[in-house]
């Protein structure tokens, strides 16, 4: 019998990891549960794969990151669950960096004149 594990993520941007998901082929809704058998739980973020693999992202109360909801050992996803998931966070850090170095450009360029 499978169950929810929740690890801890580096993610902070609910909006770059949602386009990271669907890059990925997952479709994406802001709230949601994502359930194994019996045990259910509540996410600021939930993913689902047409494979069936069932992700999720909810607050770190003690952190600025989100917590990574998902059922590791699930039928559905199984076999794909860690490469799918590296896929999306390795896009959601590359989306990361972008982000900060056009915010850097910005800068520069508002410094500059």
């Amino acid at each position: 019998m499978s169950h929810l594990s929740i690890l801890p993520t580096l993610v902070i941007d609910l909006d770059l990891l949602e386009i990271a998901l669907q890059s990925e082929g997952f479709k994406v809704s802001r709230g949601g549960v994502v359930s194994s058998f019996d045990s259910h739980q509540s996410v600021e973020l939930a993913a689902v794969h047409p494979s069936g693999l069932q992700l999720g992202w909810r607050r770190n109360i003690s952190q600025p990151h989100f917590d990574l909801v998902a059922d590791l050992a699930a039928p559905a996803g199984s076999g794909m669950t860690e490469s799918a998931l590296r896929r999306v966070l390795r896009r959601y850090a590359m989306n990361q960096a972008l982000r900060q170095a056009e915010m850097i450009d910005a800068e520069t360029v508002t410094v500059g004149v």
